[in-house]
């Protein structure tokens, strides 16, 4: 609606459209028709227009105008200037006072509101979209083409077009106006053309993946999977992206802690996003040798100017160059003590280092963490079945990919470089699999054989049981059953790449298979437990920040009523394997310890792997892997045969 300033001049809100020349307002006033002069004592309020005889009560300009028609009606002494008292504002006589009745020639009916494609915005600046109760607030755009409606043109008139003044409030409400040019840059209050998918870098991608699992607690690998595929990033910004959200998310602690000496509220009081930026920025300057410092700064600068304003971008300027003046100085006191000292220093919560210094010692709890911070290495399983390792090996040589034998599992062939392997073509032909070296030994342990009835309770996504079928020739009957309905498929799509037969997929929670299937009915059963986690932190480092002290209670409590469930399903002579991917012992050694303690017909048996003899361990059943030891997976594994 219109103001009264000051100065006696008006100005317009541009939320108010005007009408064309020879239409005629639903309110019944009429730009073109002169009106007689108002006497003093015909003069009326505004507000008696509808009870006029000859007047139509207002209707199309709806709430947010009515009012404007009304002060004009005001302004006039109650009717329209005679035509000539003052300049038209255009040429077709338009007059400002209210939105046209008719709809315009070039909009679809009930058109809704045209939303921008997202991209950046200025602090304050009106989005296209927005509510009509924004519409009132100034807005900016760039390249503003000639104004079309009277709103327009005397807002044109008051002050100057700046060349970033966002499109008028008409077009916020989705109505278009008067046909555009053909070669306007920007038809003022008309639909926008289609723009082109915004192609984001690497760090921008990153940076939507580690606000994504800030604000939404999400999954960092499954986002970060979804956002490369949207992305589409060539494979070098592609490996960026990945490094700089895992990197990020591992070193959170010590990042912190730094940051915090040059932003004076700390670091968790940052908005999200701007937290995850600043995070990421001094991830680069601190841990990749490969991207100047420099260009990290003015990567994170402009970021922050796109998705924020100047002073969010001043800040984070002053922050990263804080920190690169300190440089190699930021370091942390002598004397912490040992377990806050490894926090800090290998980014992890303090009270899982003081849990694994209680079961590993000081140094091996550091090495543990140490190893959470590396890269994983890619390892992959030969199909015995179309081929053995060595001529994968020699195959994958040809390729042009450096390939070496796995140390740890007979199967394993390490992949030292050569890109994403479920790309290459023996892995479509089902010539391998992809798999870390520790979960090999799981088969291992079982040591089906052909023939043979196995269950596999927890199997998806079907990894392991795949290699089971592969040690029994194809030749038996395996359950693979899951909880999960969704995750049957994978393990179908394992088995049919694999040119596998013999598995037959169930759903099902694991603690009822005691009532679906015979007791004693099988000769192999495999239990690979839900569990913390915490052997596979190197590959979701989000694991560490996610968990408490009580989750590991709980899955405890789980994992030993699981044992118990499933142990009947054991034929006499039998062999039950209990595996996890975790290296904390009361989900381990201590859950065996009690299941064997409650089952006397069960007794622990070693089983052989070569890698593992000399290997220290932690006490009790099982054999337990840690992540610093090979590299691979942190894993646990005890095989318990049931007496005959």
């Amino acid at each position: 609606m219109s103001e009264e300033k000051g100065n006696g001049k008006r100005t317009e809100n541009q939320g108010i459209r005007m009408f064309g020349g020879g239409t005629k307002p639903s309110g019944g006033f009429d730009p073109n028709k002169p009106a007689e002069r108002p006497k003093a004592s015909d003069s009326k309020k505004p507000t008696d227009r509808k009870k006029s005889g000859d007047r139509k009560k207002t209707t199309e300009l709806g709430r947010n105008a009515s009012g404007a028609t009304k002060r004009i009606a005001a302004k006039n002494g109650g009717a329209a200037k005679p035509a000539g008292t003052s300049k038209p504002s255009s040429p077709s006589g338009r007059a400002a006072g209210s939105r046209t009745a008719s709809k315009p020639q070039n909009a679809p009916a009930a058109a809704k509101p045209f939303k921008a494609a997202a991209g950046p915005k200025s602090a304050g600046s009106a989005e296209i979209g927005r509510s009509p109760s924004s519409a009132s607030a100034p807005a900016k755009t760039e390249n503003r083409s000639r104004p079309t409606s009277a709103s327009e043109r005397i807002a044109a008139k008051k002050e100057p077009i700046s060349a970033k003044r966002p499109p008028a409030a008409s077009q916020e409400r989705g109505k278009s106006a008067a046909p555009a040019p053909a070669k306007a840059a920007a038809p003022s209050g008309g639909f926008q053309p289609r723009r082109r998918k915004v192609q984001l870098t690497a760090r921008e991608v990153a940076l939507n993946v580690l606000t994504g699992v800030e604000e939404n607690n999400a999954y960092s690998n499954l986002l970060l999977n979804r956002s490369l595929q949207q992305a589409e990033l060539s494979p070098a910004d592609a490996g960026l992206a990945t490094e700089l959200v895992y990197g990020t998310i591992a070193r959170q602690a010590t990042l912190d802690y730094f940051l915090n000496f040059f932003i004076k509220s700390g670091v968790k009081r940052l908005n999200p996003w701007v937290r995850s930026l600043v995070r990421m920025s001094l991830y680069q300057i601190r841990y990749l040798d490969r991207i100047p410092a420099h260009a990290a700064v003015n990567e994170a600068v402009e970021i922050a100017k796109k998705r924020g304003h100047s002073g969010i971008s001043s800040m984070i300027n002053g922050v990263l160059r804080s920190a690169l003046r300190e440089g190699e100085t930021l370091s942390f006191p002598d004397d912490l003590p040992t377990a806050e000292r490894i926090a800090l220093q290998h980014s992890h919560p303090q009270w899982l280092v003081e849990r694994w210094i209680v079961q590993y010692g000081e140094e091996t709890a550091e090495a543990i963490c140490a190893s959470n911070n590396e890269a994983p290495k890619t390892s992959i399983r030969v199909n015995t079945l179309r081929m053995n390792r060595d001529e994968l090996l020699r195959e994958l040589e040809a390729e042009g990919r450096s390939v070496r034998a796995s140390e740890l599992a007979e199967p394993g062939v390490i992949v030292e470089s050569g890109g994403n392997m479920a790309n290459d073509h023996l892995y479509r032909d089902g010539r391998f699999s992809i798999q870390d070296e520790s979960s090999m030994l799981v088969a291992e342990a079982l040591a089906p054989e052909p023939g043979m009835s196995v269950l596999d309770c927890c199997a998806a996504p079907g990894g392991k049981t795949a290699h089971i079928a592969e040690k029994m020739g194809n030749r038996g009957r395996i359950v693979a059953n899951d909880l999960h309905e969704h995750k049957q498929g994978l393990i179908a799509e394992q088995a049919e790449r694999l040119g596998l037969t013999c598995i037959e997929t169930s759903v099902g929670d694991a603690m009822s298979l005691k009532d679906r299937f015979e007791a004693a009915s099988f000769d192999r059963v495999l239990l690979d437990a839900p569990c913390s986690g915490f052997g596979v932190i190197r590959r979701k480092p989000d694991l560490r920040w996610a968990k408490t002290p009580e989750d590991t209670a709980s899955i405890a409590k789980l994992q030993r009523q699981m044992l118990a469930a499933v142990a009947g399903l054991v034929k006499p002579g039998g062999i039950l394997v209990y595996s996890t991917c975790t290296i904390e012992r009361e989900e381990n050694q201590r859950a065996v310890a009690e299941f064997l303690r409650d089952h006397a017909e069960f007794v622990a048996e070693p089983f052989e792997a070569a890698a593992l003899n000399g290997m220290p361990q932690a006490g009790g059943a099982g054999v337990q892997i840690l992540p610093n030891q090979f590299g691979s997976d942190g894993f646990y594994i005890a095989r318990l045969r049931r007496r005959g």
